[in-house]
C-alpha cells in the first residue's frame, strides 16, 4: 500500500532529522523531541495500517484523508510564514524593534547574532531610525538579551543614543508590548510610528500579528537566517506557536 510506504519512509526521515536536532540544540526543551517522536509515530502507524483486511484498508484510507487535510493546512500556513519573511522592510522607519533570543556567556547565539546583524544593516541604511533592543535576562544568560544586543551593536559602530533597551520581557508578546509602552513613554504615538520588526525569518509573521494586535498599525519586518540545519525545526515550531497565539487573542481578549 502506497500510504503505508509513505508513512514509513517519512517517519524514518523524521527520526533521522529529529536525532540531528537533538544533537545540535539539546534535549531540554519539549519541542526539540517533536521530529523524533513524529517519526516513530509514523513508522508505527505505517506498520499498523499495513493490514490486509478490509477494516485495516478502510482505517488506512481514513487516516490518509485526515493526514492530507492536516498537511494542507500546515503547508498553507508555512507558505504564508515564508511569504512574510520575503518582504522588504519599509525605509526610514521611526523604530526598529529587535526581538531577543538566546545569549550565551561568550556573546549572542548564532540565531541572535544573525538578528543583530540584520538590524545593524538596516540602521546603517537608514540613519534616522532608532532601535529598541528587547529581551530580559534568562537564568542562564550573563546579562539581558537587550543589553547583549546593545553591546554588540555599539561594538559595530552604532551610536549609543540610537539604541533603547527593553530588558524586562520574557517572550515575543512582552517584547512588543513593552516596546509599545516605551514609545509612549517617549511622548510619541506608537500607532502612528513606522515600525520595522527584526527577528528570525520564521518568526516574523507571528511577531507582526502580535504587533498588530498590540496596537501598531504601520508595520513591516526584516528577517535573518541562523543555523540552516534547524530551519525545518523552527518553521514547524512556529506553526504551532502561531496557532496558539491566534487562539489566545481570539478567545481571551
Amino acid at each position: 500500500m502506497v500510504c503505508k510506504r509513505v508513512f514509513i519512509i517519512t517517519g524514518a526521515v523524521c527520526v533521522l532529522y529529529g536525532a540531528a536536532v537533538l544533537s545540535v540544540i539539546g534535549i531540554a526543551a519539549v519541542f526539540n523531541w517533536f521530529y523524533l517522536f513524529l517519526g516513530l509515530f509514523l513508522i508505527v502507524l505505517g506498520k499498523v495500517l499495513g493490514s490486509k483486511n478490509g477494516k485495516g484498508e478502510n482505517t488506512a484510507r481514513a487516516v490518509c484523508i485526515v493526514a492530507s487535510a492536516c498537511l494542507a493546512v500546515f503547508l498553507l500556513t508555512e507558505a504564508a510564514i515564508i511569504g512574510v519573511s520575503m518582504r522588504d522592510p519599509m525605509p526610514d522607519a521611526d523604530y526598529v524593534i529587535l526581538l531577543g533570543t538566546q545569549l550565551k556567556d561568550d556573546g549572542p547565539s548564532v540565531d541572535f547574532r544573525a538578528r543583530i546583524l540584520s538590524a545593524y544593516r538596516y540602521l546603517e541604511e537608514n540613519p534616522g531610525s532608532m532601535l529598541i533592543a528587547t529581551g530580559g535576562k534568562g537564568t542562564d544568560e550573563p546579562v539581558s538579551e537587550a543589553e547583549g544586543a546593545r553591546i554588540y551593536l555599539v561594538g559595530l559602530g552604532i551610536p549609543e543614543d540610537r539604541i533603547l533597551a527593553e530588558d524586562k520581557s520574557r517572550n515575543t508578546r512582552q517584547n512588543i508590548e513593552n516596546a509599545f509602552a516605551l514609545i509612549k513613554e517617549r511622548g510619541e504615538d506608537p500607532e502612528e510610528c513606522r515600525i520595522v520588526i527584526v527577528s528570525a525569518s520564521y518568526h516574523l509573521m507571528r511577531a507582526c500579528y502580535i504587533a498588530y494586535r498590540t496596537g501598531f498599525s504601520n508595520i513591516s519586518s526584516r528577517g535573518s537566517t541562523g543555523n540552516i540545519l534547524l530551519l525545518p525545526h523552527f518553521y514547524t515550531r512556529e506553526f504551532f506557536a502561531l496557532v496558539k497565539d491566534v487562539v489566545k487573542y481570539l478567545f481571551h481578549e
